[in-house]
Parts: C-alpha cells; structure tokens; sequence
C-alpha cells in the first residue's frame, strides 16, 4: 500500500516537473520572437544617396534572418555582387545580420523593425575590414518596397513628343531569386500601334530595391521594347526613365514614360 502511494506520488511529481518543463520552454521560445520581415527593401545611406544596398529576405522568420543584398554606387564592390547575410530579430525587435566575408569585409546591418515588419527605424550599417572599410558605420534610411501586381496604365513619350498609350497586367514574385532580386510576369497591350506586329510579350524583367526593368518582344515581327525606371514604395506608379525599340518599323525610338496602377 505504502509502496503504491509512493509511486502515485512519484508519478504525479514527474507529470508536474514536465509540464514545468514545458511552460519554460515555451517562454523562452516566445521570448525569442520577434517581427519577421520579407520582401524587397533598399537602405539608403543618409549622407550620400547614391550609395544604396538593394536586398531581399530569403529567410524572415523571427530567430533566424537570412538575405542576399547588392551594394550600388560604392567603388570597393561590383554591383553585381552578392552579399549573403544572417542573422535575426530579438524579442525587442532588433534586428542585426551579419555578412559572410567580401572582398574581406564584413557587413553588419542593425535597425529597429516595426510591428507590422514593413518599416525598420534607426537603420545602420557598418564595414570593417577589406576593400569596403573606407565606407565605415552610417546611418543609412531604410524602405520597404511593397510587391508590384495589377494593371497599370498610361503612355510612353518619345523624342518627339508623341504618345504610345500603354496597359500592362504585371504580377512580381514574392520570394527573391539566388541574386536577392524579384522578376515580373504578365502581358502589355500597346494599342493601334505600328511599332508591332502583334501584341509583345513580357519576355525578361527584374524588381530590386526602387528599380525595375522590362524586355518584350514582338512575337511576329521580331522587335524588343526595353524599359528601365523606378517605382514609389506602395508600388502603384512606375515611372519609366528610359524605353527603347530595337527591330521592327520603330527601331532606334526611345523615351520616357509613366504607368498608373487601376
């Protein structure tokens, strides 16, 4: 009987001592939480706005952050370089990532990530060693680009002032490739147009940081629009810096433009 009360008490102890266990365990996993973050950003150093790091998250999910950045307008780093980062955003919200070595530099990104994870205040970054040290800690300003997707409408302008109305369906890809980049899938309508044969296709593209470019082809009569610009961070207007034609009755005709989201 004694032997009995004891291993009921025994039992008993245990099953609390477990589910102790467990409640510890789940605290600390929530204490390590914080916001996760996705998408296409770019960080902007505040005291020279041509010296930007275009990113992607391939990885945003609380502890662990993972990304693949490009640095644009530093000498110290092609700009086709990729730039692999890890790390991770604390219960606080701070998040830090860290990058494998470049060129023997190593890259630290610091911010604050807001609550709905599509703002990071207090953004720094900072190069120690290698060929990017010169580039030192700043304060950088960083920006969420939302994903493209709708139609968009409006005209591209040429050299002579007349006007090639445009529709376009464009849908981006919400997870960045090997390069931390987005590409583009849809179509275009350039109506009563002679430039083409038949409606282009969206044939290559590419969505990093604040800029995009687009490629169609005409299917029939073998002429290529490229167009190259940037985009306002709620994506809902492209400003097209720069189109041209290669082939077709509009070879060498170039431009600029703007398309509205509907």
């Amino acid at each position: 009987m004694q032997n009995r009360c004891i291993a009921r008490c025994l039992a008993g102890a245990t099953g609390l001592l477990l589910l102790f266990a467990a409640g510890c365990g789940g605290l600390q996993s929530n204490a390590g939480v914080g916001t996760a973050l996705s998408g296409n950003w770019a960080f902007t150093s505040a005291s020279n706005s041509s010296l930007s790091l275009n990113l992607g998250f391939t990885q945003g999910a609380y502890e662990t952050v993972s990304a693949i950045a490009r640095l644009n307008g530093a000498s110290c780093i092609g700009s086709a370089t990729n730039i692999l980062l890890t790390g991770s955003v604390s219960a606080a919200d701070q998040m830090t990532l860290v990058s494998s070595p470049f060129n023997g530099t190593i890259l630290t990104l610091k911010g604050a990530v807001a609550a709905t994870g599509n703002a990071i205040g207090d953004a720094s970054w900072s190069f120690t060693g290698g060929s990017c040290a010169s580039l030192g800690t700043a304060t950088v300003t960083a920006a969420n680009y939302s994903t493209i997707g709708g139609t968009f409408t409006g005209n591209f302008v040429d050299g002579s002032g007349n006007q090639l109305p445009v529709s376009a369906f464009l849908q981006q890809t919400t997870q960045p490739d090997s390069n931390g980049q987005f590409s583009l899938s849809g179509t275009a309508s350039f109506p009563t147009n002679a430039c083409f044969v038949q409606q282009p296709t969206l044939t290559s593209s590419l969505v990093t940081g604040s800029n995009l470019s687009m490629t169609y082809t005409d299917p029939a009569g073998g002429a290529v629009l490229t167009a190259t610009g940037t985009f306002n961070t709620a994506a809902t207007q492209l400003t097209i810096a720069n189109w041209t034609i290669a082939g077709g009755a509009c070879d060498g005709d170039s431009g600029t433009g703007s398309l509205t989201e509907q």
